[in-house]
């Protein structure tokens, strides 16, 4: 059979389902906070665990995503591959709703009523942590977009108190920028939270949402954003200015979660233009060395 283009719709979510047990787990960054309920003590702990420093467990919170999580009586909500693939995940969109499905997982989120739902299927093709990890990334990303700010598929560092971005899909070097780097925090080398922060800029926030980088400990806080790069390899280090209509149209293409709905949702883009609008854009060609910082220097941001 064919595998679905789309997460179910909402009649499929009316029935109840069991929850796995009583326990909640929140995340919080910054401003958003996703809150997951019905957990066993297992899911709880995998969690709580996974998304340390930034989680917590115990009561309800008033201004958190609500996502109540039940387990349906299905193999898959969408068929594993015979042979491996990238992460198959579908967003729809209906209005302030956003409905998902992966392979275990199927769901939805209200980021204007604060509430939603995620579905387990039964079948173990991929690990716990894996089928909780993309929903809540997507519910952050969708908050993240609510509030004028983004999820942005990018590594991210703080130098002399100044955040930056470098973006760039999968194989542009946002890890090999990562690890050679030795002058700056490191916050990830893979998902970037972008915030508004003070007098119309952008902040950027340190997140759970590292990647691989292992070269220290998480990053906390939240710093005024100064310049964002898209990456391309090359045998030195240098920053291209590029034309500003090119430069977002790359950064767009590395807002996962969200940009799947610029088509439907002409208002979330126009916003999304509004957020990036006094971000400096420009291309980063650097080495696997970290004078990448000399050439952003040299080029005074």
């Amino acid at each position: 059979m064919p595998r679905p283009d789309n997460p179910p719709p909402m009649e499929y979510f009316t029935a109840r389902r069991p929850a796995a047990g009583p326990h909640r787990v929140a995340l919080q960054l910054g401003p958003l906070e996703v809150e997951i309920a019905g957990l066993d003590e297992s899911m709880a702990e995998l969690l709580f665990e996974r998304y340390a420093p930034y989680s917590s467990r115990g009561a309800e919170t008033p201004d958190a995503l609500r996502v109540q999580l039940g387990l349906d009586d299905v193999e898959f909500f969408l068929d594993p591959p015979e042979e491996m693939e990238f992460q198959q995940v579908r967003i729809a969109c209906d209005g302030e709703r956003v409905r998902y499905l992966s392979y275990q997982a199927a769901g939805w989120f209200d980021i204007q009523d604060g509430e939603g739902e995620l579905l387990l299927a039964r079948g173990q093709w991929e690990p716990m942590l894996r089928a909780f990890e993309n929903y809540i990334r997507a519910a952050v990303a969708w908050q993240a977009a609510g509030r004028g700010g983004a999820l942005v598929h990018a590594a991210s560092a703080v130098w002399h108190g100044k955040g930056y971005l470098f973006y760039g899909e999968s194989g542009a070097g946002k890890s090999t920028l990562s690890a050679c780097n030795r002058r700056a925090q490191v916050l990830s080398d893979d998902l970037s939270l972008v915030l508004p922060g003070e007098g119309g800029k952008l902040d950027v926030l340190g997140s759970p949402f590292r990647g691989t980088y292992e070269g220290g400990p998480p990053v906390m806080g939240r710093f005024p954003l100064s310049a964002g790069f898209r990456l391309i390899k090359a045998p030195r280090a240098e920053v291209r200015p590029v034309p500003r209509t090119r430069a977002f149209a790359e950064l767009v293409g590395n807002l996962p979660f969200v940009a799947e709905a610029f088509a439907t949702r002409e208002d979330l883009f126009r916003r999304t233009i509004e957020t990036f609008a006094s971000l400096p854009l420009s291309h980063l060609h650097f080495t696997k060395d970290d004078s990448y910082w000399d050439a952003i220097a040299a080029a005074g941001y």
